[in-house]
């Protein structure tokens, strides 16, 4: 499919979900993949309903683009996040602090919704390779619609657009998350989550939001 076609697809998508699904919302984590799925969405719905879910270690630079992007687009969006939990737990029980710190508050965050909308990609990683556009997650519906863009897809979608980018991207990070489980890019021919949860059994894989039964 044509980088073109994949943007109609995507499009498609996201209006047949909110056509169907009268309580749907938008993910966000503001980072790349992010930044497209919001402005793709905003296209079909300007004010579609957006939630992201925080935590105590995301980067410093990291809070001031998400600031920066919710009022340059006019988000509409909720942001949900626990302030306090078990100290060092990313160091002792990396997949322990990814549930409490991220799956929980998603669970929160989606709990009253019909569907949500992600921005998942097939070509992230093998974790994610069997994902489909529209899949029925426990009593939930999740909708991916950039499902087939590749990673140069996002960065030409985001340069057409003249989106700004996550200021981490251009320091060597290639996928973003909390500070201590996120790396710089070692080697280009790494996948592209090599960087995350690095010298640990969870090592590119994920933290659980989009592996689990949420609701």
């Amino acid at each position: 499919m044509t980088f073109l076609g994949k943007i109609r697809q995507a499009k498609k998508i996201i209006k047949e979900a909110i056509e169907k699904y009268p309580k749907i919302a938008v993910a966000c984590s503001f980072g790349k993949d992010s930044a497209v799925l919001v402005h793709l969405c905003q296209q079909v719905k300007k004010d579609i309903s957006i939630f992201t879910v925080t935590t105590p270690f995301l980067f410093e630079e990291a809070l001031e683009y998400k600031d920066k992007m919710i009022k340059k687009y006019k988000m509409n969006i909720r942001e949900y996040k626990r302030k306090s939990g078990p100290v060092g737990l990313w160091k002792t029980d990396p997949d322990a602090c990814c549930q409490y710190y991220k799956v929980e508050p998603t669970k929160e965050a989606i709990k009253d919704l019909d569907a949500w909308i992600a921005g998942l990609r097939k070509s992230e990683g093998s974790t994610r390779e069997e994902c489909q556009h529209i899949e029925k997650r426990g009593n939930i519906i999740k909708i991916n619609p950039i499902l087939d863009f590749t990673e140069l897809d996002i960065w030409r979608y985001l340069a057409v657009n003249k989106i700004p980018t996550n200021p981490l991207y251009a320091k060597g990070y290639r996928s973003t998350g909390c500070k201590p489980c996120t790396h710089k890019e070692k080697d280009e021919r790494d996948p592209e989550r090599a960087g995350r949860w690095t010298g640990t059994g969870k090592c590119g894989g994920e933290c659980g939001i989009h592996t689990q039964r949420l609701k």
